[in-house]
């Protein structure tokens, strides 16, 4: 797989996955009060700003990015981050560096809300939950290529990790399969 790629959801939204180091990550571009945002989706990176900031830093120059955007005629220098990617003096990272008060964060929560549907959330946290067990598969792989296998507590681990993905998985496509109401996909 690329450490790239890219799915253009409509004129208003792109969904990215960037390969940094031996992990992908999901980010979204989304148009919103006249400008283009990039939105980490991954939780680990909304967790660690010191690690997102890397992340969104070394996508900022990948080559491939800047094809895509060009193609799409999103010109990167008026590009905005939800990630601030200078740390200040005091080593905290602030997410929305071009943004300057609180009401201007929330109208960009609201934006991204208004821009992703409940169906598209969903579908992101689906693959995502999909990627961790293809992972916790690789892993389980591994073991059992070193002769590790059932008889062992990590072994029983993983496969308890296993079965708790795919079942999770299981619950969040019947919560899209269960229509809950006849409200359009933008309603929130």
């Amino acid at each position: 797989m690329l450490e790239f790629s890219f799915e253009i959801i409509d004129e208003t939204k792109i969904n990215i996955q960037y390969k940094y180091g031996s992990q992908f990550f999901n980010f979204n571009l989304f148009w919103s009060t006249g400008n283009w945002t990039l939105h980490p989706f991954d939780g680990i990176l909304i967790e660690n700003r010191e690690m997102c900031s890397l992340i969104v830093a070394d996508l900022l120059k990948n080559k491939d990015f800047h094809v895509m955007l060009a193609k799409e005629k999103i010109v990167l220098s008026r590009l905005r981050t939800t990630v601030n990617l200078q740390p200040d003096d005091s080593e905290e990272f602030e997410v929305n560096p071009r943004i300057d008060d609180r009401s201007s964060q929330s109208d960009e929560l609201m934006g991204y809300i208004e821009n992703h549907s409940f169906e598209e959330v969903l579908e992101l946290e689906q693959q995502q939950i999909h990627r961790r067990v293809d992972f916790f598969q690789e892993i389980i792989q591994r073991m059992f290529m070193e002769g590790i296998g059932p008889e062992d507590p990590d072994f029983r681990k993983v496969q308890s990790i296993i079965q708790i993905y795919k079942d999770t998985f299981d619950k969040l496509g019947n919560i899209n399969d269960n229509h809950m109401g006849d409200y359009n996909n933008k309603r929130w």
